[in-house]
């Protein structure tokens, strides 16, 4: 499978805080305004069509000092340029860095993404609302062609299905050491230390893994509505819209998350698909295996960051490679966001699914 092609995005309307570094470049300032320096950028995500733009300024506290600075962009091509203007715009998608100097020192960079046709969210029945979200859980089926048990956990799942068909869980299967396996179930399975297959795991949660699977399938039901019931009366503090668009190869994903009270959130997009075929020790030379984790929009298992403004909501937009996929009408999308518990490990807040060409409401409850 050829690994997923990826633009990560920061949100829209936020300030990078200055670096500790310093340079040889920079504009002559006078030496007499004070504040944070900074780089401030209107947003970091837009349509590369030529109009829609962002604005650039190099702040030090309140002041804007950008005629005093020196700004600079670097481009998809990795070619870097003085940049003078105080508006960007492109028909080129791609990823363009900025970054300023003043008096020497340097601002952290800010990486606008431009996106060819983005897709639209759809409408938030509940625009004013930051709260009292409808909350979902994520159960990762950790498993693999060759664990003589695997199927008793699959057999588990389908009965845990037919008895809750209303059930608020989203099934994801990570394979091990077979075909189904790749870069994206091996980085979940270690960041959970995965040993034991079968095993479930909860909101990327260690604390909510099952480990093994019964024989009886009804009982392994009654076990996993056990921690799915348990996960989800803890609630969430995020909201997820998707807007996707299917290309052929690629994919391109709008994720927008609204929280009240929020500040350090990540996001990640999933590909699955259904009905694969494949022949499975314990099982039959002819297993259709469901809810398969094919790619990943991030490298780490928890997702990337998700920069939310002042109103609580943030939006990153992603263009995926699913070249990879046996039958794209078999696909869809699970997108997730995590949050650190108490420990300071990212687990999953929330999580909702999407078609290839579909959309995604926010949900409450």
């Amino acid at each position: 499978m050829k690994p997923a092609y990826i633009f990560k995005t920061l949100a829209v309307c936020f300030l990078m805080a200055v670096t500790a570094c310093s340079g040889n470049d920079g504009g002559e300032g006078s030496g007499t305004v004070s504040g944070d320096l900074t780089l401030s950028i209107s947003k970091t995500v837009i349509e590369a069509n030529g109009t829609d733009a962002v604005t650039v300024a190099v702040m030090k506290g309140e002041t804007d000092i950008t005629s005093q600075s020196k700004v600079y962009m670097e481009d998809p091509s990795g070619n870097t340029s003085s940049f003078k203007e105080t508006s960007f715009s492109t028909t080129t998608e791609g990823d363009y860095v900025f970054y300023a100097y003043y008096e020497g020192v340097k601002t952290e960079n800010i990486t606008v993404r431009a996106f060819k046709n983005i897709p639209s969210l759809p409408a938030d029945s509940k625009p004013e609302q930051n709260t009292g979200f409808a909350k979902r859980v994520l159960a990762v089926q950790h498993t693999g062609t060759w664990c003589q048990n695997c199927p008793y956990m699959k057999r588990g799942i389908d009965a845990y299905l037919k008895a809750n068909p209303d059930n608020c869980a989203v099934f994801v299967a990570s394979h091990n050491g077979d075909t189904m396996a790749g870069e994206a179930s091996n980085t979940i399975n270690s960041y959970l230390t995965v040993s034991s297959y079968p095993s479930l795991s909860v909101d990327l949660n260690t604390s909510n893994m099952i480990q093994g699977a019964l024989s009886d399938a009804d009982k392994q039901a009654e076990q996993i509505a056990s921690r799915v019931n348990e996960v989800a009366a803890s609630g969430c503090k995020t909201a997820i819209s998707v807007a996707s668009e299917n290309a052929g190869s690629s994919v391109v994903v709008n994720v927008k998350v609204k929280s009240a009270n929020v500040e350090n959130c990540r996001v990640a997009v999933w590909l699955l698909e259904d009905g694969i075929v494949a022949a499975q020790t314990g099982g039959s030379s002819t297993e259709v295996h469901n809810n398969v984790l094919l790619t990943s929009s991030s490298t780490v298992a928890y997702g990337d960051r998700i920069q939310l403004d002042a109103d609580g909501a943030g939006q990153n937009v992603y263009r995926m490679d699913v070249s990879g996929a046996h039958d794209l009408s078999n696909c869809r999308l699970v997108v997730f966001t995590t949050v650190p518990n108490a420990s300071g490990r990212f687990v999953v807040d929330n999580v909702v699914t999407c078609p290839l060409d579909g959309q995604t409401a926010f949900e409450y409850e």
